[in-house]
């Protein structure tokens, strides 16, 4: 998404959109779990999908020429890449992710008006209000944590051998829930998130056969007070979408549910002090503007300032890795 260089080409790259946006309505419409069965022609895709026929053609020609569809005659099937990677179920599947993108889309073309008034643009919020929307929003960010949950674990940045009751605090789906606990056997979670989230987390720990070391809690923590007595407590994707305020209250409140000798992990984009690095950092930001009106990506100074009101100490900022998600971590 954010090169390392500008040239002609990539902004020719930028202004040429339009097979982006078919690509990604395509995966929102489920064009290729429709072909899995059989070839279908137009007509039969515009009748299943409610679709005019004739731009139902146009559509499906379109992407015969991008190589994500086939076409004999006047049939229809999956070409290579789309029976990989965009047919609900397939091992490799990123309909997800793509379908997330397509949700947003009309979203960032409200910018103009989001910079104009300085408020957010989502009508409604999308972790309490739009169940599917926040399926395909969790369950992507679920395929991406799984690489790093591993990654985290064979660097060693987060040490668990000593630890034996996690709080896992905006869990989402439950990745690093599951990660976590597979790999120290005498670990024990609790996954707190709202209830679209929960439901989610649910069953990605029971497909995990964790049900018995790992427990899904429905919270709003702004709202209730968290469980205790824990060593260790995860956060992960969720300080950038709250106020500087309220992360600093929050953290407070953590605290004071922590074991003495604990250590909390915070991990999210996580700025240098211009604010301009990690460029998605700089780029999500502004998505928080766009989707709730508040957030940002902080800086490692914010986030020790926090740490250090609260009461924790030894802050250490893990900033090794390269997709710009960093971790902050601080002991009671």
């Amino acid at each position: 998404m954010l090169p390392d260089s500008w040239t002609p080409e990539r902004f020719e790259q930028v202004a040429d959109y339009w097979a982006d946006r078919l690509i990604l309505e395509s995966a929102a419409l489920d064009i290729y779990g429709q072909l899995v069965e059989e070839p279908l022609g137009a007509l039969e895709l515009a009748s299943r999908l409610r679709l005019e026929p004739g731009a139902t053609q146009l559509f499906l020609d379109a992407l015969v020429a991008l190589d994500l569809l086939v076409k004999d005659g006047r049939k229809y099937s999956n070409g290579e890449a789309a029976a990989r990677y965009l047919v609900p179920g397939a091992p490799d599947y990123l309909g997800h992710r793509l379908i997330a993108a397509q949700q947003n889309w009309e979203l960032w073309g409200r910018l103009p008006t989001g910079l104009r008034t300085g408020k957010r643009q989502r009508q409604k919020r999308i972790f309490l209000e739009e169940p599917e929307a926040a399926r395909h929003a969790l369950l992507s960010l679920h395929a991406s944590a799984r690489s790093r949950a591993a990654d985290i674990l064979d660097r060693g940045s987060i040490d668990l051998k000593e630890r034996r009751q996690m709080l896992d605090l905006g869990g989402g789906a439950g990745t690093y829930s599951v990660a976590f606990c597979r790999a120290y056997k005498d670990l024990r979670a609790t996954l707190v998130d709202r209830p679209i989230a929960a439901a989610i987390a649910r069953d990605v720990v029971a497909s995990a056969g964790l049900e018995g070391r790992i427990t899904v809690l429905e919270y709003d923590v702004d709202e209730r007070e968290l469980p205790s007595d824990y060593d260790f407590i995860w956060m992960s994707n969720v300080i950038h979408s709250r106020s500087y305020n309220a992360n600093r209250a929050l953290l407070e409140r953590l605290y004071n549910r922590l074991k003495p000798g604990g250590e909390i992990a915070i991990q999210d984009m996580i700025m240098d002090e211009t604010r301009t690095r990690p460029a998605r950092g700089a780029v999500l930001s502004l998505h928080m503007l766009l989707s709730n009106g508040v957030g940002r990506c902080y800086t490692f100074q914010d986030i020790q300032t926090w740490l250090a009101g609260a009461g924790f100490s030894d802050a250490h900022w893990l900033s090794d890795d390269d997709d710009g998600l960093t971790i902050v971590t601080a002991t009671k």
